[in-house]
């Protein structure tokens, strides 16, 4: 349907169908996960030059996760545009060239890639400092 949307006649969708969902069956089967790869899949097929992922990597099994990220890498290697959204680090640090922190809707900074180690460590100073010690695991 999204590709009908853009006009793309799709030749062999099973083919495509990296993900192996179960086509033949009604979305609403299937579980939030797959619904994601499911959505992925269409925008893919859309021949899109631009793609905002909205935290395409939770919800879904570690294969998954991998797919995702080699995804990633070939579009920006075929000089496409991706924005993403993420709550966790290190898919953000494995896939992207400029990190940018918002607060509230506000742009805080923007991080180049060379400076992801220090963003990091300067994330966990704020996030945990001394937390983990005032659990007094033993």
């Amino acid at each position: 349907m999204l590709a009908n949307a853009r006009d793309r006649k799709i030749k062999n969708i099973e083919q495509q169908n990296i993900f192996d969902l179960p086509l033949n069956q009604y979305a609403s089967t299937f579980s939030t996960g797959m619904k994601k790869k499911l959505a992925l899949l269409a925008i893919l097929l859309q021949g899109n030059q631009c793609f905002i992922l909205d935290e395409p990597f939770n919800g879904v099994d570690i294969q998954s996760n991998l797919m995702i990220t080699e995804i990633i890498h070939k579009l920006k290697a075929l000089n496409k545009t991706v924005i993403l959204s993420s709550h966790i680090f290190s898919t953000l640090s494995d896939t992207c060239d400029e990190i940018y922190l918002f607060r509230q809707g506000q742009l805080l900074h923007s991080v180049p890639h060379s400076d992801f180690d220090s963003l990091e460590a300067e994330m966990k100073a704020f996030s945990i400092g001394n937390k983990i010690e005032r659990l007094e695991l033993i």
